[in-house]
């Protein structure tokens, strides 16, 4: 119903058809899908993340995982949409087809079971033409090398200071820098389990030396609002714990 209801809605707003819909991740390729039949329009499939080589036997153990994952909604939905879509885009071949170590994210698709629901034999075809690879790039105005003094937003400097040593913990950051010598390590990501921002901050925290060394910096997300997604909070509650474990404040 919601695509019924958006399709009107994008020819009362448009007052035409589109003659593009891009779809992105799992319930936006299903969506993008639905529409694009129901249009009869062009569609591309951008999938952003593949769960199913993400995560180990998930196919084999969906009835476990979907109460907490919806794997096989997910599956069935990615299945879908890349069968269905005119053209996908991926960043790299090994997004697609893998390498003689690893299986692709697509490649996986090929054939895969979920015990008690279905089985599939003939997925997807790894070396389908509707395959396209865009690598990412980077805006060179926005990056550029350290060397390059001249182009940094200098009148940030003060701003991007207090943030990072003000001797005031608030509701925007958890600990202080008290070393302002020291060179920082930073990272930045949203606060899921696969990116592992707690594995770097348990690392840190064992690491005598580099502790010494260096000043840690994460950015993981706006902790003044909490995260409605069960493995960030898990994630979350983690951090927490790794901070009073090490003693990192």
């Amino acid at each position: 119903t919601f695509t019924e209801d958006v399709a009107t809605e994008i020819i009362q707003e448009l007052q035409c058809k589109p003659d593009l819909i891009i779809g992105n991740y799992s319930d936006g390729n299903i969506v993008a899908s639905l529409l694009a039949h129901k249009l009869d329009v062009t569609q591309c499939t951008i999938a952003h993340a593949l769960e199913l080589t993400k995560y180990p036997d998930s196919d084999i153990n969906w009835k476990k995982l979907d109460d907490k994952y919806h794997f096989s909604c997910q599956f069935t939905a990615d299945l879908f949409a890349m069968n269905r879509t005119d053209f996908i885009i991926t960043s790299t071949f090994q997004e697609i087809a893998g390498s003689k170590d690893t299986v692709g994210q697509y490649e996986s698709h090929t054939a895969f079971s979920l015990p008690g629901l279905y089985r599939v034999v003939n997925g997807i075809d790894a070396f389908d033409p509707k395959f396209n690879i865009v690598s990412p790039g980077a805006d060179m105005t926005i990056y550029f090398p350290y060397m390059e003094e001249k182009r940094r937003l200098k009148h940030f400097h003060s701003e991007i200071e207090e943030l990072l040593y003000s001797p005031v913990e608030n509701k925007e950051h958890l600990c202080v820098l008290k070393d302002s010598s020291k060179p920082i390590l930073f990272t930045m990501a949203r606060l899921d389990r696969v990116k592992n921002l707690t594995g770097l901050v348990e690392w840190y925290g064992k690491n005598a030396k580099l502790r010494e060394l260096v000043n840690l910096v994460v950015v993981g997300g706006d902790r003044r609002k909490e995260s409605k997604d069960l493995e960030e909070q898990a994630e979350m509650k983690k951090m927490y714990g790794l901070v009073d474990t090490y003693k990192l404040n």
